[in-house]
């Protein structure tokens, strides 16, 4: 929850209260779902029934919450409705196959799309960032942008409430570079240039250099230092589908990730796959011994500048691992596939769908 505060009392006192509230709701939620999920591997009816009985009774809590707020408070309602997701144990009843599926149509459930005093609440932003960056872990990236912006329809055409939830979405994605931020970008400033100028102006400006990174871009080329001391260029691996493996020896999930990458590298080398790693040591001797302890046998260059590597700050990279591929013109295919999505990947890419 925010630290913001809504201005008077006792409305103020009751948002703060709402607050643990919904921390308490949280945290209940958390321990029961766990518990749930625990006995299910363990197969023990009886904690899974009475886990889902507390679910349910939490659920019960929080529509109360919404009814109760909306009457004494329609503000603090409104914020209730943006926050309030019940379980999909206990409420999806047959309607959905996932619940994948369940979160994107039922989060908002409690939200009166219609009511323009969403459009003076900043938790219309807030909310929309929080489903936003949910969905962005678990929804294929060439699918969010669509669903975001189908969910994101519901509110008036032009409001203000459907800006601030656009915005919210455009912050969750543009924040991991998530391909979809485009999509969200390009709504923004094609509904709401000429009714929010300003605020469009530094959606366009943030998204400028996503552009640059944008799926079926060309990829900015470089040349780095490899480990013998000979350059490589990217652009001379033209012919090859290339994956650019941003890593370092200090990363813990990098390392982890190694051994999946090595598994698909062995699996489509043979048919012009290609990965050149990028890292971001600044110790040449752990650099190179983290190469031969996990066996990489790409391709692989660092200026050993750590954070400050000139080709991580080229391609926008704020945290590892990271990778983006590339097709056989060097131009971009994906970023940020690991493990079976990024097989997955090339077994399309080599099966020629």
């Amino acid at each position: 929850m925010q630290q913001a505060t809504v201005a008077g009392s006792p409305i103020n006192d009751r948002y703060q209260q709402l607050k643990a509230t919904f921390q308490k709701h949280n945290a209940d939620f958390s321990t029961a779902m766990r518990a749930y999920q625990q006995a299910q591997q363990q197969s023990n009816t009886a904690v899974m029934e009475q886990e889902a009985a507390a679910l349910a009774t939490l659920d019960e809590k929080k529509r109360a919450l919404v009814t109760s707020l909306a009457k004494e408070y329609p503000v603090l309602g409104r914020v209730v409705a943006m926050n309030t997701y019940l379980s999909f144990l206990n409420n999806n009843e047959g309607r959905f196959t996932n619940e994948i599926d369940y979160f994107v149509n039922t989060y908002f459930q409690f939200v009166d799309f219609s009511d323009a005093g969403y459009g003076e609440l900043p938790w219309t932003y807030e909310g929309s960032r929080n489903f936003a960056t949910t969905l962005a872990q678990a929804i294929p990236s060439d699918r969010l942008g669509e669903i975001l912006l189908q969910v994101y329809s519901r509110w008036p055409e032009g409001s203000r409430a459907q800006f601030y939830a656009l915005n919210g979405a455009f912050a969750a994605l543009s924040q991991r570079k998530h391909p979809a931020t485009l999509a969200i970008a390009d709504q923004i400033e094609s509904r709401f240039s000429t009714i929010f100028p300003e605020a469009v102006a530094l959606v366009a400006q943030q998204s400028a250099g996503l552009r640059t990174f944008a799926i079926g871009a060309p990829a900015p080329d470089f040349t780095g230092e490899s480990p013998d001391g000979s350059s490589i260029t990217l652009s001379s691996l033209r012919g090859k589908v290339v994956l650019i493996d941003f890593w370092a020896s200090w990363c813990g999930p990098c390392r982890k990730e190694n051994p999946n990458v090595v598994r698909v590298y062995e699996q489509f080398k043979d048919q012009g796959f290609e990965i050149l790693g990028v890292s971001l040591d600044n110790d040449r001797d752990r650099w190179l011994k983290a190469i031969a302890d996990d066996r990489l046998t790409w391709l692989h260059i660092s200026d050993l500048k750590g954070w400050r590597s000139t080709f991580a700050q080229q391609y926008g990279v704020s945290s590892i691992p990271q990778t983006v591929l590339l097709d056989q013109d060097g131009n971009i295919l994906a970023r940020n596939l690991r493990g079976p999505a990024l097989e997955e990947k090339l077994a399309e890419v080599f099966s020629g769908k």
